[in-house]
């Protein structure tokens, strides 16, 4: 599948979400939204997790924008940290008849390679932590990794 590559800035990014994806999406038990608690972490750890998750989208026909392809949780948690005109997004734009095969692989592929990992998340992050800390590597705490993960960090035991 042939995408192209580009990056904005992040501050004015024309998003809009596909209606399709809206379709596709209406029935999710969790629902996106901005996080208000995370101005702590620093402007290179979320620059870092933008780069590392670009956003796949397609232009819009209509209007001057794109089209986004997938539910962001890096971008719209990310929408309420302090510093975001200094953040630059990450965009594979896709053709137009690429768009139910983007979608597919978003929702369904995806989610079900996640899925077959998540159940050890919190144990790998535990677990990681005691090695950053065993190597001597600052490691961020567990309230923090909580926060972006919206639980308690007691799940980390």
């Amino acid at each position: 599948m042939r995408y192209k590559q580009k990056s904005i800035p992040f501050d004015n990014a024309k998003l809009k979400i596909h209606p399709l994806l809206v379709t596709l999406t209406k029935n999710d038990v969790t629902q996106l939204k901005v996080n208000q608690c995370i101005g702590e972490l620093p402007i290179e750890v979320i620059q870092t997790l933008l780069d590392l998750n670009p956003l796949p989208v397609a232009l819009s026909t209509d209007d001057d924008c794109y089209l986004t392809l997938a539910p962001s949780g890096i971008l719209e948690r990310f929408k309420a940290h302090p510093l975001s005109k200094k953040l630059s997004l990450k965009l594979y734009v896709y053709p137009t008849d690429a768009i139910e095969h983007v979608l597919s692989v978003t929702l369904l592929y995806n989610y079900a390679v996640t899925l077959y990992l998540k159940n050890g998340f919190s144990t790998n992050i535990q677990r990681r932590l005691s090695c950053f800390k065993e190597h001597g590597i600052h490691a961020p705490k567990k309230t923090i990794l909580a926060n972006l993960a919206n639980t308690s960090p007691s799940i980390f035991r």
